[in-house]
């Protein structure tokens, strides 16, 4: 077994793609998942699964719920352990360059509740060594819809304003690879467009998405990639 991630029967279909737009970030390694399976209670989830994602592409990962979405998508952003496969970042085994050039949010979304609006989002750049501004905070509180709030405890927030700026972290840290678990959820209407049209502009400029979201046309039309998880039978190849 490979010491990181992803055997087949999984179904992946790849679009063609079309000339992908210059990058205006970094030049960015490909990331591979090969052969990878994930357990939990110390079963296999799904059968083993593959992708290889490059600059300016995003992947969608679809499934029934409890077919392993999640414990994939934390597998990847190095929250978890794949029991199969291999991990690839820049054609080698090198997570902490990948931990360096990538950004998870998941259903757990990390604001702290006893700071602002303002302060949640300079602390994540803090320790993530990513100098900013308090304009440049501002600004992304602004296009989050969250312009007035810089003051307001995030503890106060309602459940979309809460996802909105968790959200505004991407804006700030400018990662290439962007791990996005359901990043749709609790959003309204302007606030879906609003993620749509960011990750949309980050794929046009190089960077990379990995995304599970239900009932998102736009977005599955975006894919060039999209795997859907099957369920690991065991005995069965």
């Amino acid at each position: 077994m490979g010491s990181g991630l992803l055997s087949m029967p999984f179904f992946i279909k790849s679009k063609p793609q079309s000339s992908s737009p210059k990058s205006i970030l970094l030049t960015t390694p490909s990331l591979q998942i090969i052969n990878a399976q994930c357990q939990r209670s110390g079963e296999s989830l799904f059968t083993p699964t593959s992708l290889q994602l490059n600059a300016g592409e995003l992947a969608v990962i679809a499934g029934p719920n409890g077919s392993g979405k999640t414990t994939l998508m934390e597998a990847v952003a190095g929250l978890g352990l794949f029991t199969q496969g291999e991990f690839l970042f820049n054609n080698r085994q090198s997570h902490e360059e990948w931990l360096e050039h990538s950004h998870y949010l998941g259903h757990k979304l990390g604001n702290k509740g006893n700071l602002s609006c303002e302060e949640n989002l300079r602390f994540i750049c803090h320790i993530n060594q990513v100098q900013v501004s308090t304009d440049e905070i501002e600004s992304v509180l602004e296009q989050a819809g969250l312009g007035g709030y810089d003051y307001h405890f995030a503890s106060d927030l309602s459940a979309g304003q809460k996802k909105r700026l968790a959200l505004g972290r991407l804006l700030l840290l400018k990662k290439t690879y962007w791990l996005l678990d359901e990043p749709f959820v609790n959003l309204d209407q302007a606030g879906c467009d609003w993620l749509y049209q960011i990750i949309k502009n980050h794929v046009k400029q190089g960077g990379a998405v990995i995304i599970t979201a239900h009932d998102q046309k736009k977005i599955h039309e975006l894919a060039q990639h999209y795997i859907t998880l099957q369920p690991f039978v065991e005995g069965v190849e």
